[in-house]
């Protein structure tokens, strides 16, 4: 048989499945003029992204004691550097949910930062592990990136400039990417909280 899996990383799959659930319950009431009802079960979307904050942050740091260094297409030369990704990724998901909060009186920037936060976090792991991606990093790399720039494109189109907070947003969630990663787990400052989260 397999390594076991560990179960924090069963009970993260869940949570993180469950916000998708919830962002779609959440479009659906506004779709049906449903407001009221989407407004209440707002503080149950800010606490379960904090749930996902500290799962995440949890989940990272047991993978990488395992000496997980990435999924194929999305690896890193150590564990330090997977380790960050996991924590950067989960922590722009987080921040950009609570400032969705924050701006919940405004919908047009709060629908925005909801999409950018769950397509900067969520889609690159989810389709990383899909069979014809999975091990092909430029493969990988487009569905990301056309998630996270259909909102602003979109924005482009039918209102022939691109809302503000998609231009904050998004680049924040780069700074989640990869390729911004890469280079700051190689520094000495961040060699040295991985070893400190490590043990």
């Amino acid at each position: 048989g397999g390594v076991p899996v560990p179960a924090i990383i069963h009970l993260h799959a869940v949570v993180f499945t469950a916000w998708l659930a919830f962002l779609l319950v959440q479009t659906a009431l506004v779709a049906q003029g449903r407001t009221a009802v989407h407004r209440r079960l707002g503080v149950a979307g800010v606490a379960l992204a904090l749930l996902m904050l500290g799962l995440g942050y949890r989940a990272a740091i047991v993978v990488t004691r395992l000496g997980h260094r990435g999924i194929p297409g999305v690896e890193f030369p150590d564990v330090a550097g997977f380790l960050l990704l996991n924590i950067a990724s989960v922590t722009v998901f987080a921040a950009l949910v609570v400032a969705g909060w924050i701006r919940r009186r405004d919908p047009q920037a709060h629908k925005r930062l909801m999409l950018v936060a769950t397509a900067g976090a969520l889609v690159g792991p989810g389709v990383s592990r899909l069979p014809l991606f999975s091990g092909h990093t430029a493969l990988i790399a487009v569905p990301v990136l056309a998630f996270m720039l259909a909102g602003p494109a979109w924005d482009l189109v039918t209102r022939r400039r691109v809302h503000r907070v998609y231009i904050w947003s998004v680049a924040l969630s780069l700074l989640a990417l990869p390729p911004v990663v890469g280079p700051v787990s190689s520094t000495a400052a961040w060699r040295s909280i991985a070893s400190w989260l490590l043990h």
